[in-house]
């Protein structure tokens, strides 16, 4: 070969291919909010519906019946304080898959309601419930829903930091081949967080349910009170986007462009509560594109939801964390204990 060149002579091609791809993705996002708009016209009408299609788009076992039975639990007692007890909890999820946790019950054999307090990336239920003497930017997420008297169970998703916690994994790996399978590590943990509420709607110290998490944890909060109606009342924090400024791979299924986002998935929770929450200072998800879809969802609900309470949106004076203000914490709680 006589021909040589230096690394950087073909640069100029690759950059032109990759414009060529952005610009054209960039095209089709345009063409999909139109589709999407026409698609999903009737979802105040007939959430189950669109329900279904959530469930079929994450993909199995979503889109299958639950069991009748609740899950089988190992419950192992951590600790025995003064006005309540923490149990690490281990049920099996689907066949030979365990799903782990903390549960902290308040004691008494009063009926109380139960809040699934979910972290978000690089997290666990122990640094947010502050085993470890610290809860980093979650601001004692767990113990502010848990001091209202309610019951909490915290899972354990595929999203603890190896380098802190052990036990390395590759989330996106799972995830791809989980998509070959008609699946996803989001329909599998989703489905891991409706298996617990099967276990705990049968305890006769169980009431009403709600949900609280941040990011990702915000992610799984909005995804499975979207699907599980039992869930009455939601604070999502710091995940609610435009999904082309904020994109994961696991925050993305074949077509949700054209099916269902952020505002659309939204809208499944209505007639309940959802708390959205966007800090100004968001170092990881601009605020900017929050409240543009923020805004998008509030157009989608302004010809058909006369009813605005169920909807609240805070924009608080914060970065990547956990809302300061325990507002949104007291109403949630008023919420399943009232209903």
């Amino acid at each position: 070969m006589q021909y040589h060149e230096t690394f950087l002579d073909s640069e100029v091609y690759k950059k032109e291919y990759i414009s060529g791809l952005e610009d054209w993705i960039t095209k089709k996002e345009k063409e999909a909010e139109k589709v999407r708009a026409e698609h999903i016209k009737d979802i105040f009408a007939d959430p189950e519906t669109y329900r279904a299609e959530l469930a079929e788009m994450l993909g199995y076992p979503l889109c299958e019946k639950r069991p009748k039975t609740a899950p089988s639990v190992q419950m192992e007692k951590l600790s025995e304080e003064e006005s309540y007890t923490v149990y690490r909890m281990r049920y099996e999820i689907l066949e030979g898959v365990l799903m782990t946790g903390l549960f902290f019950r308040q004691k008494g054999d009063e009926k109380r309601p139960l809040v699934i307090v979910q972290h978000g990336g690089e997290g666990s239920p122990e640094l947010i419930s502050g085993v470890y003497g610290f809860t980093n930017n979650y601001n004692d997420m767990l113990m502010r829903v848990f001091k209202h008297g309610v019951h909490v169970f915290a899972p354990q998703l595929l999203l603890w930091k190896p380098q802190r916690f052990g036990a390395p994994y590759d989330r996106d790996a799972i995830d791809a081949r989980l998509k070959s399978l008609d699946s996803s590590i989001a329909a599998v943990e989703v489905y891991g967080i409706t298996r617990a509420l099967d276990y705990f709607e049968g305890l006769p110290y169980v009431g009403k349910f709600g949900m609280v998490g941040l990011s990702y944890g915000g992610f799984y909060t909005q995804y499975t009170t979207a699907l599980d109606t039992r869930i009455r009342s939601a604070i999502s924090c710091s995940y609610f986007n435009e999904r082309k400024a904020c994109f994961h791979a696991d925050w993305s299924w074949k077509g949700s462009a054209n099916r269902l986002q952020d505002a659309e998935i939204a809208c499944l929770v209505y007639p309940r509560r959802l708390c959205i929450e966007l800090g100004r200072s968001d170092e990881l998800f601009a605020c900017e594109s929050g409240i543009a879809e923020f805004e998008r969802l509030k157009a989608l609900c302004a010809p058909l939801v006369t009813d605005a309470d169920w909807l609240d949106f805070i924009l608080y004076d914060g970065t990547h964390e956990f809302c300061l203000e325990d507002t949104p914490i007291e109403r949630l709680v008023a919420d399943i204990q009232n209903d």
